[in-house]
């Protein structure tokens, strides 16, 4: 991994800087609140620690924890109430909108993100009637899902102001 030194110490190459219009966003957002705590929830054990790993690198992201368990991803949602949930849930057990919907309700008063690597037509739609506010397919980069988690967070319905959602993936 290529490092580089900056204002905030050494960190990966390609992280930071970041963009203008996040920068502005950032520091409109930091002005007089704390940083946003962040819970990963990602049914794949290898995405998990990596993406709180490099989330905790972007300034006013708080990862509070991280886990491939849907039940103690719960568990911690509901002790912690995270302002962000960032979840994946891969499609076992019950149908991944009801996962998404009771994660809402054990959490209510955090924003619920789904990070998928693809959607159905018209999945989106039927994640967002289950509680997600967002649904941000990966392979975006860690330093772009930063900047929608901080935008999703700041907005006062829980809804990206941007078009984020993608449908008819792979």
């Amino acid at each position: 991994m290529i490092l580089q030194n900056g204002p905030i110490g050494t960190r990966p190459l390609g992280l930071l800087p970041l963009s203008r219009r996040f920068q502005t966003a950032y520091a409109s957002f930091m002005k007089n609140e704390r940083d946003l705590t962040l819970l990963i929830i990602d049914g794949n054990s290898d995405i998990s620690p990596l993406l709180a790993e490099r989330l905790s690198l972007i300034p006013g992201i708080r990862v509070v924890g991280d886990t491939e368990n849907v039940m103690f991803g719960a568990e911690l949602a509901h002790e912690l109430a995270p302002d962000v949930i960032l979840a994946d849930f891969r499609r076992t057990g019950p149908p991944r909108a009801e996962t998404y919907r009771w994660l809402a309700r054990v959490s209510p008063r955090s924003k619920l993100i789904a990070h998928t690597s693809y959607l159905a037509n018209g999945e989106g739609h039927v994640l967002r009637d289950a509680g997600v506010a967002c649904c941000l397919l990966k392979g975006e980069g860690v330093k772009r899902l930063a900047e929608q988690i901080i935008e999703i967070a700041r907005s006062s319905n829980g809804h990206s102001a941007v078009r984020v959602e993608q449908e008819g993936g792979t």
